[in-house]
């Protein structure tokens, strides 16, 4: 396959802002286009044969096993499958955002570019460089615009876009993975893509106007020749995620292996709604009773047509909310289809925590199976782990290229290896840390959702300005400076992290809090 490089124009460049209005005004449209791709998806997976007049949906699980023996021809299926049960599963749709919502992108540390064989430092560049970066950051709400990708990325694998970084802010425009393709790596170690250029072709023609470039040259170097479709991104345009880094020629869904035991939830949720409608039915008939000893069949003890007019009386009679006023000669009978419906309950229940037991992960998401202050935070470490750990590289060298692109000078950007379930231990870690005169004064109030610009303009507005140091001097005493952890009415020691704790000092202090 051929890809092409093309150098980008600035000319009638339009802003980030321009273009993020634009692809809002047609966000209704594209997740339109968007949701029939997953219908489509559904359709190959639902089981057609069965009676049309049913209504369960059945899925037909061995087109699903199909897609994987040859998962290669069938990634587009699987993809446009997950966005459907991204929709249709409350169960799916909150495994991605659990894990797309953990990054904690504003928890960082701003590095400038430093020599220590230098003998004469220009603080003056120095802190240039560091500011202008400091400025940059201030304006790209760099955890937004990620986590919109991630949510691809999480929910498909992989996640296509073009950045537009300006000085008015920062956009990253959603691709359409099924015209976008993995090409290489930059130096940084980030994945290249290129993109099917034919997608402007016919009625998207008229995006390239709003989008600018860099699809304007890479369309004209198209030039509608099939051997030249596949463009590829520059570099100072390029973000792509995928989460199996691995495995960069085969982008399947995250959780595709959950696929089977989300389409058995649904089945039982779908049967479970039928059994809470069915038990508001009852059926009833009335026994048309001949005489006793009778020999001739036709010896009924009621007459047949006085007993057709009470019936149609009944019929006639019925209201919506199934209450009959007819008064009926005959012995009446009922058939009711209520059950106790507890077991069904307990089956959706019992889908529902295996899906998140079998999803490698998010135990959380059904907290009643995890028992202990321990047993939780041990959760969340393997959930954050498995969940940063391909990605917040990726991003890091996404950030500092594009802020590299803007500025040659500009500082480097090290995401904190957290998420916002371990964002107290280590926050905790940098506060011991800084007692040893480490240098994370700024990176420790990053936690706190202060960027390094606030930090600095809020201590010098303190100190400088205002003199609060001198103003507010806090009382030192036996009282102020005892440990916080100590019981103010016990005493004792100063209480243990939970992670410190043995299962019998969990349980124990579990104990305890339940009794308060």
């Amino acid at each position: 396959m051929n890809y092409k490089k093309t150098p980008s124009k600035k000319s009638t460049q339009p802003s980030s802002s321009e273009v993020r209005d634009f692809y809002n005004s047609r966000k209704e449209q594209l997740s339109i286009a968007n949701y029939n791709k997953a219908k489509t998806a559904l359709r190959q997976v639902e089981d057609l044969s069965k009676s049309t007049t049913k209504t369960i949906q059945t899925f037909d699980k061995t087109n699903l096993r199909n897609y994987f023996k040859n998962i290669s021809s069938n990634q587009k299926n699987l993809r446009n499958f997950s966005r459907f049960l991204y929709y249709r599963c409350q169960p799916y749709f909150k495994v991605i955002q659990y894990h797309a919502g953990m990054f904690c992108l504003d928890a960082r540390s701003v590095i400038p570019a430093y020599d220590p064989l230098k003998k004469n430092q220009n603080i003056n560049k120095f802190l240039k460089g560091y500011y202008q970066t400091l400025k940059q950051l201030e304006i790209m709400n760099i955890d937004y615009e990620f986590y919109k990708g991630l949510v691809s990325v999480f929910r498909e694998d992989v996640f296509y876009g073009c950045a537009y970084l300006d000085d008015e802010g920062f956009f990253i425009l959603p691709l359409d993975p099924d015209y976008c393709k993995i090409a290489g790596l930059f130096p940084d170690g980030t994945f290249d893509f290129a993109m099917d250029m034919s997608f402007f072709s016919g009625t998207n023609e008229d995006l390239l106007e709003y989008y600018g470039e860099p699809f304007n040259s890479m369309y004209r170097e198209y030039g509608g020749r099939y051997e030249n479709r596949w463009q590829i991104m520059p570099e100072e345009y390029a973000v792509c995620m995928k989460f199996r880094a691995d495995d960069w020629q085969t982008c399947v869904p995250v959780f595709s292996g959950i696929f089977n035991s989300i389409i058995n939830l649904i089945g039982t949720e779908d049967v479970q709604a039928i059994a809470d409608q069915q038990d508001i039915y009852k059926m009833l008939w009335i026994e048309l009773e001949t005489l006793s000893g009778s020999k001739d069949i036709n010896d009924w003890k009621i007459d047949p047509d006085l007993m057709i007019d009470y019936f149609n009386r009944m019929i006639d009679d019925a209201l919506p909310d199934y209450v009959s006023a007819a008064i009926i000669p005959g012995k009446i009978n009922s058939v009711s289809f209520d059950k106790d419906t507890a077991s069904d309950v307990n089956k959706v229940a019992k889908s529902t925590e295996t899906l998140f037991n079998t999803s490698g992960g998010a135990q959380i998401l059904n907290s009643s199976t995890l028992e202990g202050s321990t047993a939780f935070e041990a959760a969340m470490k393997a959930d954050s782990e498995f969940t940063i750990s391909p990605l917040l590289p990726q991003i890091q060298g996404i950030v500092n290229r594009l802020l590299k692109s803007k500025n040659k000078n500009a500082a480097f950007v090290k995401f904190m290896p957290i998420t916002v379930y371990t964002k107290d231990a280590y926050k905790k870690s940098l506060t011991e840390d800084a007692t040893y005169g480490l240098p994370v004064k700024l990176a420790l109030n990053t936690l706190n959702h202060y960027t390094e610009q606030e930090t600095l303009a809020l201590n010098y507005l303190e100190n400088e300005c205002l003199h609060l140091a001198d103003a507010f001097v806090p009382l030192q005493s036996s009282h102020t400076t005892s440990n916080k952890d100590t019981d103010p009415v016990a005493g004792g020691r100063p209480q243990k992290d939970a992670t410190e704790l043995t299962s019998d000092g969990d349980a124990s202090r579990d104990k305890a809090d339940r009794a308060r």
